[in-house]
């Protein structure tokens, strides 16, 4: 789940002067600053909307590169791996390995104190470690709020609240136990030797103009004529299907949350059809390429399939893929 790559966040050299009393901005400043630690934690996240599903996960991190493995720490059934240049999804028990978008998740300040009030709250523990409590609360009525806890010493993200509109969780994220005196090896962060990967090529966000993806993959891009209030593009990449259909990834972000809007054709290319069995002839199954992240909508319009990934409520991400004309 593409969401606790998100929120296991690192990080800075040093803390605040003993009793200095950061603002909360100068917390998410240091939060965002990637430091050399090693941390092993164990985590859970619920998802409370549209269904209640929750997902217990072990975190290996050391100097930048994540693992994060669900499932039995011996017996595991799938394992995101970020190396510090690409992110993976690992599919232990068929050794297969699939290269993900990468979702850029920079916080920018400018849009943040445009569309959120931060406040620091009381401090509180969480898994046995001080933390600093930090409260977003959006200017704009429909959008969701925020409410993180961060580790006082080490800047790392323990808990991670997104609410609906209306105040009802959506989503959590929270920290059982962390160690950071762990040593972990660095093996962890590598693809096993003999797996099979699906390594398409991906241009990143930010890099390109609409003019330049809509060369790569040869099709209008098509804009949202809704987002949420506050909410602007905020980069333009290109990724592919493991069948090498090319997709067009937009995102949009308020300065704090993000969303991502994939367009692509709605019929995978044409190599990938009838294919010969030992019992005759069969049809092979379309490509129904999602994004692993558990807010999702789709939509087609016309020929191309739209795809709505983010935190807002399911009925907003609705009413931005339909807007797609």
């Amino acid at each position: 789940m593409r969401f606790l790559i998100l929120v296991s966040l690192v990080l800075t050299s040093f803390a605040f002067a003993e009793n200095e009393q950061p603002s909360a901005l100068d917390v998410l400043r240091k939060m965002t600053i990637v430091r050399s630690i090693s941390y092993i934690a164990t985590a859970e996240t619920v998802r409370l909307k549209p269904q209640t599903f929750s997902a217990t996960a072990t975190i290996y991190f050391k100097a930048g590169k994540r693992r994060i493995v669900y499932g039995e720490r011996f017996s595991p059934s799938l394992v995101l791996l970020d190396d510090g240049k690409s992110v993976y999804r690992l599919l232990p028990r068929q050794r297969f390995a699939v290269r993900m978008p990468i979702v850029s998740q920079k916080l920018n300040f400018e849009l943040l104190k445009r569309n959120y009030e931060i406040r620091l709250l009381p401090s509180e523990q969480i898994a046995g470690r001080d933390c600093y409590v930090l409260a977003a609360q959006p200017k704009y009525l429909n959008n969701s709020s925020r409410k993180v806890w961060i580790d006082k010493n080490h800047f790392v993200v323990l808990r991670d609240e997104i609410l609906d509109s209306d105040g009802t969780p959506i989503r959590i994220f929270v920290t059982r136990s962390i160690n950071f005196k762990a040593d972990i090896d660095e093996s962890l962060f590598s693809i096993p030797t003999g797996w099979q990967v699906s390594n398409a090529p991906y241009r990143p966000i930010e890099n390109l103009s609409l003019a330049e993806a809509e060369k790569i993959v040869g099709f209008e891009v098509r804009l949202p004529q809704f987002v949420p209030e506050g909410y602007r593009l905020s980069g333009v990449g290109v990724t592919y299907c493991q069948h090498g259909t090319p997709i067009v990834h937009l995102q949009y972000s308020d300065g704090l949350n993000t969303i991502s809007v994939f367009e692509r054709p709605v019929r995978c290319r044409p190599f990938f059809g009838r294919f010969r069995f030992r019992w005759g002839w069969r049809r092979q199954p379309s490509c129904d390429w999602l994004p692993q992240d558990d807010f999702v909508y789709s939509h087609i319009v016309n020929d191309l399939r739209i795809i709505v990934v983010g935190h807002p409520s399911q009925s907003i991400l609705q009413r931005i893929a339909e807007s797609v004309r």
